[in-house]
């Protein structure tokens, strides 16, 4: 007869689906036969990890219609593990839960565990995910509102009888701001229901996205600390926290750059860009300019001056304006040509500092 734990959250987002991918993948690699059956009706991901999408033929709702036999459902995902796939056409409200928990527990004698990745929260779909369950195990990530989830949830199984019960950590950091200490955390949480911390691992998101999450590297501090997990559940051997906190890293802190400190940065940058300026620059500057600024050649030989002579000439234009019948459109005019002309002259300027 099998062992059937339930993996479930208070919310999803949590690492819900990969904490069952992954300890599934630990029991099989300890030589355990299990089945990994995805009960997030209409909304199932538990293929996606494991690879198998593309054969998924038949779902758990299927067997139970007898559209097909269960061997025909179940889809070999590695030696010792199996996967049964939950329905995409058919949410809870839709299924018979009898008959579900009918078709797990005949399933039962052909398995040493049994995996449930039930529907995040306590509504009626946990409900019947978890009524035929030895264990619960809740997935909790670094944040206040996932402790609180867990512990109500931990209050539900009280008051209804269900002791058989843990908190899984997942996703922790040994220190980062914007999320929960390890420490804080599980003194929020009793602690002879903490089944382990898992630690932020890079590398299982990256398998987990790829699909190929049976690859997992037993190396990793993520697998290392999952084995404690898979200790305590089929031994009962109590976790070691201080263990597991040295499998947690440090968030890596980004380089944070103020705007007072950007500006001054860019501002050495153009002071230097200056300074490294060549011998005559200045010169074929000039001679640059002249093709945008007719007779600016014969005026000067400095950049400086001729923005001055624009300017110069600007205000003798104006003046001229305010004499007895001159055109106030005549003067905007001669302050566009002069703006196109500053212009063409900037862009001259940047062109040849690169």
């Amino acid at each position: 007869m099998s062992y059937i734990i339930a993996v479930a959250s208070g919310k999803g987002g949590v690492g819900k689906t990969l904490v069952t991918a992954t300890l599934a993948v630990s029991l099989a690699k300890k030589g355990y036969s299990v089945l990994a059956a995805d009960a997030d009706m209409g909304l199932r991901d538990l293929d996606l990890l494991f690879g198998v999408q593309d054969e998924v033929l038949y779902d758990a709702v299927d067997v139970m219609k007898q559209r097909c036999t269960a061997e025909e459902a179940i889809i070999p995902v590695m030696p010792q593990l199996d996967f049964l796939a939950a329905s995409q056409k058919h949410t809870w409200e839709k299924v018979d839960a009898p008959t579900f928990q009918y078709t797990l527990e005949s399933l039962a004698p052909d398995y040493d565990y049994i995996l449930i990745d039930c529907p995040p929260g306590r509504g009626r779909a946990y409900k019947d995910a978890v009524a035929i369950a030895d264990e619960i195990l809740f997935v909790v990530e670094p944040s206040w509102s996932s402790i609180r989830d867990a512990s109500r949830v931990m209050q539900f199984c009280n008051k209804h009888k269900q002791f058989h019960y843990a908190a899984l950590l997942n996703n922790f950091y040994d220190s980062a701001d914007g999320f929960v200490p390890v420490k804080e955390a599980l003194e929020s949480l009793p602690a002879e229901h903490v089944a382990g911390v898992l630690p932020h691992d890079s590398t299982v998101n990256r398998l987990a996205q790829e699909g190929d999450i049976v690859h997992l590297d037993e190396k990793i501090p993520f697998y290392q600390a999952m084995e404690q997990t898979v200790a305590y559940l089929t031994g009962h051997v109590p976790v070691s926290i201080p263990d597991l906190v040295k499998f947690l890293p440090l968030e890596e802190q980004p380089a944070h750059v103020s705007k007072g400190n950007e500006e001054e940065r860019m501002c050495e940058t153009n002071a230097a860009a200056d300074e490294a300026i060549p011998a005559g620059a200045m010169e074929e500057l000039v001679k640059a300019a002249a093709h945008v600024i007719p007779g600016s050649m014969e005026t000067t030989d400095e950049p400086e001056a001729i923005v001055q002579e624009q300017a110069d000439a600007m205000a003798e234009n104006v003046g001229s304006s305010t004499e007895p019948g001159s055109d106030s459109q005549s003067v905007s005019s001669l302050m566009r040509v002069s703006l196109k002309q500053r212009r063409n002259q900037s862009r001259m300027w940047r062109q040849y500092r690169r």
